[in-house]
This record gives structure tokens, C-alpha cells and sequence, in this order.
């Protein structure tokens, strides 16, 4: 970021589109020349820091942690994957999986598969140092608000269960007893697994007073799960018409009524919940400006997907090693993932509001 500026903290949803289309691009193509660039852009966006609410409260992932999954990807997919017409060495003996033939196509398959495991590492880090667990789970639909509570339950207890373990190991430090092997670290299980039931006491507490146990009526419950039912009869029955001979058009139409009669029920289920966001994070010409990059990638990775006559991102060493195609165009239309970073760049001069 530029020195003396404040950092540019995006909108969760720009994070959430973000991630959607580098992900979108690592699962619709194998090229490596394309996988390096979208590493390259993905590790710039990393470098830079300061666009998120936790980029001060989180140490940064190392980059070369992320490549160390290509060497060791070429190598198991090498020793396992006995195809290819170049071929390095031969393994001899009947060893299960290895013995065979070792081949250059392999290992750049591998390696490639490597590659597209870093990129996925790397994003998912940078969107848990940009995106706070509350501002996630806003993100979930209000039908899903049981989902939410548990998720952030479960995504807070190892962190608190760290930190009651640091501050159970401090304890005894101070009272003078020494932690030197495996032995002494079981004496520290007690008081963890006391003070991790008191936790959840307290939390359990706090939950009532804030009123997380106020369940649906009676009568809405009864119909929230007789359209269930009933969806899932719709679904059964147009799964068993075809088996039946009956007309193509009769299991179309209950497929479709039963995709009906769920939206209905999921509308239904979002108005029966109500919350109230104290310090909404509202949507601003940075964040259009930041998300527009990702969205037009996602849009013709779509199109390019569903029309695949050229073929842009298609590409395999089997069964004969060649050159990846690389199109100029493909590659600047994947610097789209660095909308965030060019958005936070400009910003740092400019009074975008």
C-alpha cells in the first residue's frame, strides 16, 4: 500500500466475488502458463495487505509455502501415473502403484495440479485476512441463521481454546512447575477441559439472555415441514416417473414444482428470522469499482465454458507432451484478479468515495 495512507477495507461481497472467480479459473483450466499468472496476480494481492478488517491482526502466509505443493505434486502424479510418451525412467518389480514407467507428461501434470492446490491455499488465506467471521456469516441468508450461530461457535473454539492453553501454561510457569515433555503437558488437560465447559456455560447463558432459544410457533413449524415433505414427494416422484414410462414432460413439470415449492419455503423461512446489524458496512463506488474485475472474469469464464468451440483455457499434456497455448488476450482478461489491489493503489492518491 502506499506509505502514508490509510487502509482501503472493501465490502465483504467483494472478497466473497473474489474468491469466486480465481477459483473459477484454477477449476476451469489446467494450462500452467495461465495458473502462473493467476498465482502472480493472487500473491500481489496478498503482498499488499491493508485492504481487509483483519489485515493488521493476522501474520501474512508465506508464498513459498504455496509452491511447495508443486514439486510434491509432480512427484506423486509422476510415480503414481504411468502415461505419457516421453519417458524419464522406468521403475522395475511389481511394486503396487510405482512400478512402471516414469514420464515428463505426468510430472507436469502434477506439477500443474500443484500449482492449482498453491493458488487455493493463497486465496483462501487472503479472504480469512480480509473478511472477519461476523462479516461472513452476514453473508448467509437469514434461513440459514441456526447455520451461522454454529459455524461462528465452531470457527471461535480453537482460537479461545489456544488461548485458555497459553494462559493454563502461563499459570503453571508462575506457580514454578516446568513443562518438559509429553508427561507434564497431560497434567494440563483438567483444568482445560474445566475451563473450556465453563465457556460454554457462559456462552450458553449469554446466548438465552440474547434470546437465541426463541424457537418458531407451533403451527409455522407444522408448515415449514409439510412443504418439506412435500417438496421432497415432488422430487421422489418425478425420479420414479422415469422409471415408470411415463411422458419426459410429467417429470419436468414435478422437478420444477418441487424447485418451486423450496423457494417458497426458503422465502418463507428468511421472514420468520429478524436481526438488527448496528454498524452496516454499506456498498460504495470503491467496492463497485473493485468487484467489477472478478465479475467480468467470472462472466467469460462462464461463456467460454458453455461455448468451448475455441477451446481457450483447454489444455492437457497427454498423451503427448506439448507446448500450452497461451492467448495475450486470456492473460490480460485475468488481471482482473488484481481489481482489488489496483482499486486500493488508485485510491491512496484519488477521493473516491
Amino acid at each position: 500500500m502506499p506509505g502514508g495512507h490509510a487502509p482501503i477495507h472493501f465490502h465483504p461481497w467483494v472478497w466473497l466475488t473474489w474468491t469466486g472467480s480465481t477459483l473459477l479459473c484454477v477449476s476451469l483450466t489446467r494450462n500452467p502458463l495461465y495458473l502462473v499468472v493467476v498465482w502472480l496476480c493472487v500473491a500481489i494481492v496478498h503482498a499488499a495487505g491493508g485492504m481487509g478488517e483483519l489485515a493488521r491482526g493476522s501474520a501474512p502466509f508465506p508464498l513459498w509455502l504455496s509452491l511447495t505443493v508443486v514439486p510434491l505434486g509432480a512427484l506423486f502424479n509422476a510415480l503414481t501415473v504411468h502415461v505419457g510418451e516421453n519417458i524419464l525412467f522406468v521403475i522395475p518389480g511389481a511394486i503396487p502403484l510405482l512400478s512402471g514407467r516414469v514420464t515428463w507428461e505426468a510430472a507436469l501434470y502434477g506439477a500443474t495440479n500443484g500449482l492449482a492446490l498453491g493458488v487455493i491455499l493463497l486465496v483462501f488465506w487472503v479472504f480469512n485476512r480480509n473478511v472477519s467471521i461476523p462479516s461472513f456469516l452476514r453473508l448467509l441468508p437469514r434461513a440459514f441463521h441456526s447455520l451461522a450461530v454454529v459455524g461462528s461457535i465452531a470457527m471461535t473454539f480453537v482460537p479461545c481454546l489456544q488461548q485458555q492453553y497459553q494462559q493454563i501454561q502461563e499459570a503453571q510457569a508462575i506457580r514454578g512447575k516446568q513443562l518438559r515433555g509429553i508427561r507434564d503437558q497431560l497434567g494440563l488437560l483438567l483444568p482445560l477441559l474445566v475451563s473450556s465447559l465453563e465457556h460454554a456455560f457462559q456462552l450458553a447463558e449469554v446466548m438465552t439472555a440474547r434470546g437465541f432459544l426463541a424457537s418458531l410457533s407451533p403451527l409455522t413449524r407444522s408448515n415449514l415441514r409439510a412443504a418439506f415433505l412435500g417438496g421432497f414427494g415432488l422430487v421422489l416422484g418425478g425420479w420414479l416417473s422415469r422409471f415408470w414410462g411415463l411422458p419426459g414432460w410429467i417429470a419436468s413439470l414435478l422437478f420444477w414444482c418441487a424447485l418451486a415449492l423450496f423457494g417458497a419455503l426458503f422465502f418463507l423461512a428468511m421472514r420468520q428470522v429478524r436481526y438488527t446489524i448496528y454498524r452496516p458496512r454499506r456498498f460504495g463506488v470503491r467496492d463497485g469499482l473493485a468487484i467489477g474485475g472478478p465479475s467480468l472474469l467470472s462472466l467469460l469464464l462462464v461463456l467460454n465454458h458453455l461455448f468451448p468451440e475455441r477451446g481457450l483455457l483447454a489444455y492437457t499434456p497427454y498423451p503427448a507432451l506439448t507446448l500450452p497455448p497461451f492467448e495475450p488476450l486470456v492473460a490480460f482478461l485475468l488481471l482482473g484478479i488484481l481489481s482489488p489491489f489496483l482499486v486500493a493503489v488508485f485510491a491512496g492518491h484519488d477521493s473516491l468515495s
